[in-house]
């Protein structure tokens, strides 16, 4: 039986007895709200769209040590690393490339402009309050990268009245040590949040390569801060300030090592002049900086700056039909040690949403210009249908389109660029069906067509067919979830038609619980991934992989918490990229991790 079968069966066997004991101690809970799928809040099980949320209380309890591994647990999500904590991690959602997935902080697009990637392994799990993730194309709302979709990450916000200090401190496998510490303060109609937090690693030797095998540090300091002030009635304004500074030592060279800035700015004003209408205006800046090095010798320089003006209307037609207009403005801006021919491009995007109920029907619609100064216009849109069976039940079908602009690699890199190339496009088929009356439940099934697919030349095409399938339940004192996801990630380039596409995963699964006994909260995770090829002619492939932790945290006091986590428990060697010398990169063993935290109530 093939190893990510038995994986889920044994995940069956031991989650059901335990969900089925205890159905009838279930108890109400809240309805899970985002906004990353219509820019205006939902419930989650009446968004027409597959869209997961994960919150700190969530972080918290499952121990996640990064963002990475706090996504990989999502539906559709896989990842490729090149060596651990720091290295660099690419995350792909329903097996599109890691440069089509928009990424969000606080509403900024962050993310290199000369890569077209974000620096996931940077971003610091202790300063991030949600993390939200809608799958499947959103170019409509978004623009340019939303082809397999859109992480949304929220900084910490003080959300309790009076000034509430909180710290973590953790140490861990490769001589690891974090530390957090922050206060939320919340008074009348203002509140803020101030947090810095620090890594040291002494990491692991990243690559199989024999010529060096001396360990690769890494290190990480940030700080963030959020706040905002109600004026009134009509108006409120609010803030936000994120830092990051890692350094990460790698194979190769004398001394090699990599630095690493990510700033995120932004300014923001709601304006509500009637009840039926609120106005959002934000200012924001985001910064991705990186160096090289040679020992005390800088080997390149790559820094991008995103500077997004954005207009935002959310009229309410009546109570059962939204109607939202905006506009954004983006400039990308690239320096460095690179003479591109061109360093700056504007876009001028212009969309509207209509979101209405129809007895028990439900529509959404949407459509989007983006005026860009590089490639000209383009016109994306999305609209789905969806059908409450009644208030436990319903199904929806969407269509959208989605590009991704070529990125300033692409066009105008030195040597090799090619600046005709034009955007990348995409058209998206879904089909979902939800349920939560017994069980959480979600089936999504898609079809995604991308052509013009960048590698030098707009030759390239791909056919990504696939179905998502996530349950799980929360109980007085178990909580648990699972997703399996099965995914055909067909390359249809001339010569490789029928081909996998490279390093996806066809098959993804993921399993969790938690049970609480008075102070004592016990839990474990499983997360699997099938084989996935490292060349096109689908010739040479990494082994698939199980990979199991377990946790454990006691509650001393209502402030105070001990957390213990064992990860990767069965000491599984695996892989999930490969160097270009042939050579693998490593992925973490067992290790161990002990986390204080204490949290003013």
């Amino acid at each position: 039986m093939h190893l990510i079968h038995k994986t889920i069966l044994g995940s069956f066997f031991v989650l059901s007895p335990l969900s089925l004991a205890i159905a009838a101690e279930s108890n109400v809970k809240l309805p899970t709200i985002n906004t990353v799928a219509n820019l205006t809040e939902q419930e989650n099980s009446k968004t027409l769209a597959a869209v997961t949320v994960i919150d700190r209380k969530e972080i918290e309890r499952k121990q996640f040590n990064s963002l990475e591994e706090l996504l990989r647990t999502i539906p559709s999500v896989a990842y490729t690393n090149a060596g651990g904590a720091g290295q660099t991690t690419g995350i792909s959602i329903r097996g599109t490339a890691s440069n089509a997935v928009l990424v969000l902080v606080d509403g900024q697009k962050l993310g290199s402009a000369t890569l077209g990637t974000t620096a996931f392994e940077h971003l610091p799990i202790d300063q991030i309050e949600r993390v939200e993730v809608v799958r499947g194309p959103r170019s409509s709302l978004y623009g340019s990268e939303a082809v397999g979709g859109v992480i949304q990450i929220y900084t910490r916000k003080g959300s309790q009245n009076g000034v509430k200090p909180f710290a973590s401190f953790k140490y861990g496998s490769h001589e690891t040590y974090n530390a957090n510490v922050g206060v939320d303060i919340r008074q009348d109609n203002s509140w803020a949040n101030v947090s810095l937090a620090g890594l040291k690693t002494q990491g692991m030797d990243v690559t199989t390569s024999s010529t060096e095998t001396d360990k690769d540090s890494y290190e990480n300091y940030s700080v963030s801060l959020k706040a905002g002030h109600q004026i009134n009635d009509q108006v409120v304004v609010d803030a936000n300030v994120l830092h990051v500074n890692g350094e990460t030592e790698y194979d190769g060279g004398v001394n090699p090592y990599n630095q690493i800035q990510q700033n995120v700015y932004g300014i923001g004003l709601t304006y509500s002049p009637v009840k039926a209408w609120t106005a959002k205006f934000k200012i924001g800046r985001a910064e991705d900086q990186y160096e090289t090095f040679d020992g005390d010798q800088s080997t390149g320089e790559f820094n991008t700056a995103k500077d997004t003006f954005t207009w935002l209307n959310t009229i309410q037609l009546h109570p059962n039909h939204t109607l939202l207009v905006g506009f954004d403005y983006l400039n990308d801006k690239v320096t460095g040690s690179t003479n591109y021919d061109e360093k700056e491009r504007d876009n001028l995007g212009y969309y509207t949403q209509y979101l209405g109920e129809f007895g028990q029907f439900d529509v959404q619609a949407a459509l989007r210009l983006d005026e860009n100064e590089q490639f000209g216009d383009h016109t994306t849109g999305n609209a789905a249908l969806g059908y409450r069976f009644n208030d436990h039940y319903n199904a929806y079908v969407s269509y959208g389109t989605a590009f991704r602009s070529p990125t300033f690699n692409d066009l105008y890199y030195p040597g090799w660029a090619n600046p005709n190339l034009v955007p990348e496009e995409s058209e998206n088929i879904e089909l979902g069906f939800k349920g939560s009356q017994w069980l959480d439940w979600e089936i999504a099934g898609f079809i995604n067509d991308i052509d013009n697919m960048i590698a030098n030349s707009n030759n390239g095409q791909a056919k990504i067919k696939g179905v998502e399938v996530s349950l799980g339940k929360t109980h007085d004192a178990l909580s648990w979830n699972m997703n399996y996801t099965y995914q055909d990630p067909e390359n249809r380039n001339t010569g490789l038609k029928g081909k996998q596409i490279a390093y996806r995963a066809q098959q993804l699964f993921n399993a969790n619980v938690d049970y609480t006994m008075d102070k004592w909260t016990v839990g474990t995770s499983v997360h699997a991934e099938d084989q996935r090829y490292t060349d096109a002619a689908n010739t040479k492939a990494l082994g698939g992989f199980a990979i199991a932790d377990v946790r454990v945290a006691y509650q001393a006091t209502p402030e105070f918490s001990i957390q213990a986590k064992l990860a990767n428990m069965f000491d599984k060697e695996y892989y999930t990229n490969s160097n270009w010398d042939g050579s693998l990169y490593r992925q973490d063993g067992r290790t161990a991790w002990v986390t204080l935290r204490y949290i003013m109530k």
